[in-house]
């Protein structure tokens, strides 16, 4: 690791952080937590998952991922189900109100973001950000 790569994500994070401050009021759905956002989106994407499931994409512990769903469940946004192969687990379902929640703020976190892109950068300085995207998609890959 050279000191070059330490300031890199030294501003890398700091960069992030604020973007996702700056667009964070829009997307803030009614009675959801972040976390619970998180958990949402997940299920969006990948479809019905353990607690056990979630909690290694996530990578938080388990019983921190249990007080999540547990907190979804009860607002209606998940529901959970006999897990069809093994009848020790369930799974964790989106519903359709999570559902609605999700693509709702997912929407309105892009439209913020698209605004701030469209009013702050110019063709080269977007240019530059698609190309980074593509380098930016890579790291935050799974291996």
């Amino acid at each position: 690791m050279t000191g070059d790569s330490l300031e890199t994500a030294r501003r890398l994070r700091l960069a992030i952080n604020r973007i996702r401050r700056l667009t964070r009021q829009a997307g803030e759905p009614t009675g959801v937590t972040r976390s619970q956002e998180v958990v949402l989106l997940v299920l969006r994407r990948e479809g019905p998952l353990s607690t056990a499931e979630l909690a290694e994409i996530e990578r938080v512990r388990p019983q921190s991922m249990g007080e999540i769903v547990r907190g979804l469940v009860e607002i209606g946004m998940v529901v959970k189900a006999p897990h069809p192969t093994d009848g020790r687990r369930e799974l964790i379902i989106l519903t359709r109100v999570g559902r609605a929640v999700v693509e709702r703020s997912s929407a309105e976190r892009d439209a913020e973001l698209a605004d701030l892109i469209a009013s702050r950068l110019d063709n080269d300085d977007r240019a530059t950000l698609d190309s980074a995207l593509e380098v930016l998609e890579r790291l935050a890959a799974d291996r």
